[in-house]
């Protein structure tokens, strides 16, 4: 009986020790102390390594401007000096150069016009952009609403590059651990070096992914050319990039490694091909691998390039090629970064070496790789019972060994998988606090032992704990119990758009289209608001609303109608009462979704998530192609009074299998335009005969109908989709659907 006491206090222990290391390993604190002095740690025991092999920096560097009669900023110096290094550049045949350099602001015409021509000489070349915040203002700070918008270098240089990206960082109190490989709040876009690392392996293996893609999408590999330098030449890289990204989402690991091994590519080939795959399955952000102190990637001065002096011509060959500043242009203006490897100021990073560093990890596939938080977890449980198992069955002398060598070769097991393969394990959780608390229970435990019998022995380690841990524990405990990552809903996913803002957005200057933008939003807001809606997410010009609750609620359908109708009136009253006119569709969709936070520990919105957020986005810019304003799914406006209706077909939205039944939400019934009730009669006879498959009555009826009611948009969409594409005969038992990934969407209204 009393082994069994025993051995149940030694469990006990090692759950609540192990259990409050696991609960610190899934908090903040825990993030922190790992962030802030296990990998640290890691990084200074390992060293550095050697500087990557794909990766090169041409720096702006101090000593530039004085061999080259610069002036000492550059950005004062002629655009037509960075079209000669990239002309020089180009004659060693890199993969892809990549400017970590803003030009945001026209100058000397024809030295733009000499950067542009080099830039789209090579097809090779990427420029820098930037993420602007923008805040809404509201009286209460709490509503303010804020987004992102994307900042473009002026057009002749953006339009002759591959594309442009920004490189934002997650905020930091110390040293730059993470970047974003993809910006959520910025509309999911890819950051710097994903597109450069992207744009390398579409070079470098072009061929390749496209043998590759007509096993996993071949579809989508036949949309592509057979080469880059087509690609490049017809369309966008990085347009084709993310499509590739998303097909390789689409396989599981296994599928995606059997593909590899039947393919025989060469080993570089797979190397980057298996890169690409754990970027599209991976988290947002990655941790930096950083090769070592300042100037430990291969950096060459800016005047050595342009001269064309003693360089390798091997040196930049099939190489990403990064231009920037140096940090020591201007070491007053503290503006480099801190690494683990910073000893002090003159150590620290440029900008230009951190793009590269993420870059270079993203190549190379060698980013640090945090274990998953319930490894984690299960990890420290597993130590604690370890720890705990050799104190309990040893003896005193024997245990402490035990535990000093258990405690090394962890130190050494974790070293050594962070050297090997880039697998960064907990260490301060476990040997800074498990262990000293293991230890401390040990010789506690074992002081204990002579003074009092088995009985004694068992109620001290049943005591051990202070009162103030466990209140500790269960605090947290009932905190982790709280729902604040979200909950179920059910209700009603509104997803606007802005018609002709692109073009706004590259005529206007930014203060002015923020003035425009925010004049566009007090129009709509407060309709939802009224009408007891949320604003769920707002990115440019699109918005998304929600009306929600954990059960389902008609009146969710009855408020978010009247404010669709709504905001239709108060943007047509907006565009009336100024000269720049924002066309606004709207579409709705109704079911389950997620409502709570997204994001990771470093950042996190609130926001919907699910398959109904996405139909409601497919169902608004469905909008354009049929001339309508407000399009609802029949599961928003089915059994709903009150409201005027047309139905307008059953679709199968992009990215989907199912068809979804649609309607033209039109006005409340007490405010119908008489107009409307005989049209809507003879479209629906139209209809039944198109879903009938009667494609040739069907295209009578609405021309009839065209010629009573011209310009009706959904007419002149049947009217052009009967002519230019008749629907297939198969499936005559089956009303007729139309299925938006077809050559539909070639027609223009």
């Amino acid at each position: 009986m009393n082994v069994y006491k025993k051995t149940s206090n030694a469990v006990v222990s090692a759950l609540l020790i192990g259990f409050l290391g696991a609960l610190l390993s899934a908090t903040m604190p825990g993030l922190y102390l790992e962030e802030e002095w296990g990998l640290p740690w890691l990084f200074k025991a390992r060293g550095g390594i050697a500087s990557p092999r794909d990766v090169i920096i041409v720096t702006l560097d101090k000593s530039s401007p004085e061999q080259l009669h610069l002036p000492e900023n550059p950005e004062k110096w002629p655009r037509s000096v960075y079209a000669r290094l990239i002309e020089t550049l180009n004659r060693y045949d890199p993969a892809v150069i990549a400017l970590n350099i803003y030009f945001g602001e026209d100058r000397e015409p024809s030295n733009d016009t000499k950067l542009a021509k080099a830039i789209a000489a090579g097809s090779n070349v990427i420029l820098s952009n930037y993420l602007k915040q923008y805040t809404f203002p509201s009286a209460d700070p709490a509503k303010a609403f804020t987004y992102e918008k994307v900042i473009d270098p002026i057009p002749v240089l953006a339009h002759a590059a591959l594309g442009a990206a920004p490189f934002p960082l997650p905020k930091t109190v110390t040293t730059v651990k993470q970047f974003w490989t993809f910006k959520q709040s910025a509309g999911g876009i890819s950051t710097f070096p994903v597109v450069v690392f992207e744009c390398f392996v579409l070079k470098r293996a072009y061929p390749e992914i496209l043998r590759l893609l007509r096993q996993i999408d071949p579809a989508l590999q036949a949309t592509l050319p057979p080469t880059f330098d087509q690609l490049a030449a017809k369309a966008s890289v990085f347009g084709i990039a993310t499509q590739i990204r998303q097909a390789f989402a689409a396989q599981s690991l296994p599928q995606f490694n059997d593909l590899l091994a039947r393919a025989n590519y060469p080993q570089e080939t797979l190397r980057l091909l298996r890169s690409w795959f754990a970027l599209a399955k991976g988290a947002d952000n990655r941790y930096f691998n950083h090769y070592g102190k300042a100037g430990t990637i291969t950096t060459l001065p800016f005047h050595q390039v342009l001269e064309d002096k003693r360089l390798n011509p091997k040196l930049f060959r099939h190489k990403v090629i990064l231009i920037g500043y140096s940090e020591n242009l201007e070491p007053e203006k503290l503006q480099g970064f801190y690494t683990d490897f910073s000893g002090d100021i003159s150590a620290t990073l440029s900008s230009t070496e951190i793009v590269a560093t993420a870059a270079a990890n993203l190549i190379d596939g060698s980013g640090i790789r945090p274990l998953p938080l319930q490894t984690q977890c299960a990890l420290v449980l597993f130590w604690s019972f370890l720890l705990f198992g050799v104190c309990r069955v040893c003896t005193y002398r024997l245990a402490t060994v035990l535990v000093i060598l258990l405690t090394a070769g962890y130190a050494a097991f974790a070293y050594f998988r962070f050297t090997a393969d880039h697998l960064w394990l907990p260490l301060c959780v476990p040997l800074l606090l498990q262990t000293p608390a293991v230890a401390a229970v040990m010789i506690f435990s074992y002081l204990q032992k002579n003074k009092q019998d088995q009985q004694n022995l068992h109620k001290t380690l049943s005591y051990y704990l202070p009162d103030n841990v466990v209140s500790a524990i269960a605090n947290q405990a009932r905190l982790e119990a709280m729902p604040h990552y979200g909950e179920l809903v059910h209700g009603v996913c509104m997803a606007t758009d802005a018609g002709r803002y692109t073009t706004l957005s590259e005529t206007m200057d930014p203060l002015t289209l923020n003035a425009l933008l925010n004049r566009y939003y007090g129009a709509m807001f407060p309709l939802v608001k009224h009408h007891h809606g949320i604003i769920s997410d707002v990115i440019g010009d699109a918005m998304l609303a929600l009306w929600a609750t954990p059960s389902e609620e008609s009146q969710h359908k009855i408020n978010a109608c009247h404010a669709a109708l709504e905001i239709k009136t108060a943007v047509d009253h907006f565009n009336r009462s100024q000269p720049y006119q924002l066309p606004t569709r709207l579409g709705l969709h109704f079911g389950e979704m997620h409502l709570g936070n997204v994001g990771a520990m470093e950042h996190f919105e609130y926001r919907a998530v699910g398959d109904i957020v996405n139909t409601a986005v497919r169902i608004e810019g469905l909008n354009k192609l049929l001339g309508t304003q407000i399009l609802v799914s029949a599961s928003v406006i089915e059994g709903l009074p009150g409201f005027f209706t047309r139905e307008v077909g059953a679709f199968v939205l992009k990215g989907k299998t199912q068809p979804v039944e649609l309607f033209e939400l039109i006005a409340p019934l007490d405010q119908l335009d008489p107009v409307w009730p005989p049209l809507a009669e003879a479209f629906s006879d139209a209809l039944k005969l198109f879903q009938s498959h009667r494609w040739a009555e069907a295209l009578n009826a609405f021309l009839d109908i065209d010629r009573q009611h011209p310009g009706d948009g959904p007419t002149l969409f049947y009217i052009q989709y009967l002519r230019q594409r008749p629907p297939e005969t198969g499936l005559l038992d089956q009303p007729a659907r139309i299925e938006l990934g077809s050559p539909i969407n070639q027609l223009h209204l």
